[in-house]
């Protein structure tokens, strides 16, 4: 009983934190969804933004973030709440950081993704011929980093009886930008529908690695048991609109030193922010197909592009081979209390000539040039079953490409347009090696005033108004967590009237 009490005590500690950190988080972000389950939400604008060949079915559609719109998402596809932390063996009321949990649950490479998508204005437009046009501006970041099992594998030992290495694999992408899209969709006899955007890009800031591997090996022979010897493989492109450079000293690197002056008085170079020379091109393609009164079938290209970074670009490319075979100890003894006239130590001495001995070896070459990066391209195919007027069935993939790999996603819905006025939908998806996604959208029509409600997965929403074990169970093993609202004003013929009062 006294441990039951304890426990609730801690979880409702947990909760009060998590809503004050959502909260604060909705006043400070805004955007629209792109979430899986929006896809197939009869009547959502929204949809248009996973395909351009989804239309509303309104002749206006403006989205414009008069209330906070916001758009969350975040997903790792390591290791969960509930791999990480475990009850405490001795103390009721602690928990601890769970080492092997972390380990078991990771695989060679984890990812930790974050996105979100600021909504200037969006609008769309129906003209005769079933012709349909769009225009938009938004402001795009994204957050790519992937990190190896190697970091946790660490507290096992470097040595290995095959001497194969301990592979350190990083990989970063992080793109922060503003589109500006103009778009067109066209139906062809009610039966086939095309959608193109064509994106102009302006870059705010990039870091993007190509390489930046690390290998330590530990040599078997007994005569060398106790050589290291390191391979380092960098290749790292970096820009940004606000200037900034490395701190050299005598030829080394050894900091980084920002212009702040953006930041602290942005009109002192209002050019650099609403036109940044860090320029490119991009598109969306979309396709949907009626194949017969109940299954329709649909793809698109999504963010399929470049920008060329020019502003304080930056490549950093660096190979090295450091072999450590221990310590000269002999050239600090005698000098155990003084070595230089300071008050160094011996300890401090040798730190400091271990730092000076790796940044000579590790340090990179910079080259102040322009490079050119692709966005994080994102694939949807997806197919759709009517049950009824009102009730139907959809499957959708999206993969999403990322430094030369292919994330997936795999998604089954129930969807439903009750009233006239509200779009339900419930989605299951399997992504980010997690099968415990239920998300749930929800969008309702007031006149020409739409909101709409959207998550992939409903844990973290559940859990903050539910006190059950089982929200606490499923919060604790989900790996995605992403909530979208939106409002639309809408303006629809009476042929598309999906308003109570219009």
């Amino acid at each position: 009983m006294h441990q039951q009490i304890i426990s609730e005590n801690i979880m409702k500690q947990y909760k009060l934190i998590f809503i004050t950190g959502l909260l604060s988080i909705l006043f400070y972000t805004s955007g629209f969804s792109q979430r899986i389950t929006s896809y197939w939400m009869k009547n959502l604008p929204q949809g248009n933004y996973l395909n351009p060949a989804k239309e509303s079915g309104c002749k206006i559609f403006i989205d414009i973030p008069v209330l906070p719109n916001f758009d969350i998402n975040l997903t790792h596809s390591g290791f969960t709440i509930n791999d990480a932390i475990k009850q405490h063996p001795f103390y009721l009321d602690s928990f601890m950081i769970d080492l092997d949990g972390i380990e078991k649950a990771l695989k060679t490479g984890n990812n930790i993704n974050a996105e979100t998508e600021i909504s200037i204005l969006n609008f769309g437009l129906a003209l005769k011929n079933d012709l349909n046009i769009s225009f938009g501006v938004n402001y795009k970041l994204s957050e790519f980093f992937e990190y190896p099992k190697a970091l946790i594998e660490l507290r096992r030992g470097n040595y290995r009886k095959n001497e194969t290495p301990l592979a350190f694999n990083f990989r970063q992408n992080l793109n922060l930008y503003r589109e500006i899209y103009i778009g067109a969709s066209k139906n062809f006899n009610n039966t086939l529908y095309l959608g193109a955007k064509l994106k102009y890009l302006s870059g705010y800031a990039n870091i993007k690695t190509n390489k930046m591997d690390l290998e330590w090996y530990t040599s078997i022979k007994p005569e060398d048991m106790y050589d290291w010897t390191f391979n380092s493989d960098f290749d790292i492109n970096a820009a940004s609109i606000i200037p900034w450079n490395f701190t050299d000293s005598a030829g080394q690197i050894n900091g980084i030193d920002i212009d702040t002056t953006l930041i602290s008085n942005p009109s002192s170079d209002l050019s650099s922010l609403l036109f940044p020379k860090n320029t490119g091109l991009g598109i969306d393609l979309g396709i949907e197909y009626i194949l017969n009164n109940r299954l329709t079938l649909s793809a698109s290209l999504i963010d399929f592009g470049y920008i060329s970074w020019k502003t304080n670009s930056k490549i950093m490319t660096q190979q090295a081979t450091f072999k450590f075979s221990g310590l000269d100890i002999a050239k600090y003894i005698g000098n155990l209390n003084d070595t230089t006239g300071e008050n160094t130590t011996l300890g401090e001495k040798i730190k400091n000539d271990m730092i000076d001995t790796l940044m000579n070896v590790f340090n990179p070459t910079i080259e102040e040039t322009a490079y050119r990066t692709s966005l994080n391209s994102k694939i949807y195919l997806g197919a759709n079953l009517k049950i009824t007027n009102w009730l139907n069935t959809g499957f959708l993939y999206k993969g999403i490409f990322f430094n030369k790999s292919l994330i997936s996603a795999w998604s089954f819905s129930a969807n439903a347009n009750l009233f006239k006025a509200l779009s339900y939908s419930v989605s299951y998806t399997i992504m980010n090696a997690s099968a415990n996604n239920i998300g749930m959208g929800l969008a309702y029509k007031a006149g020409p005033f739409q909101m709409y409600l959207i998550t992939d997965n409903m844990a973290a929403p559940f859990w903050a108004v539910n006190g059950s074990n089982f929200s606490d169970e499923w919060l604790k093993n989900t790996k995605t967590f992403n909530f979208s609202f939106g409002l639309n004003f809408l303006i629809c013929g009476n042929k598309y009237d999906i308003g109570l009062m219009e």
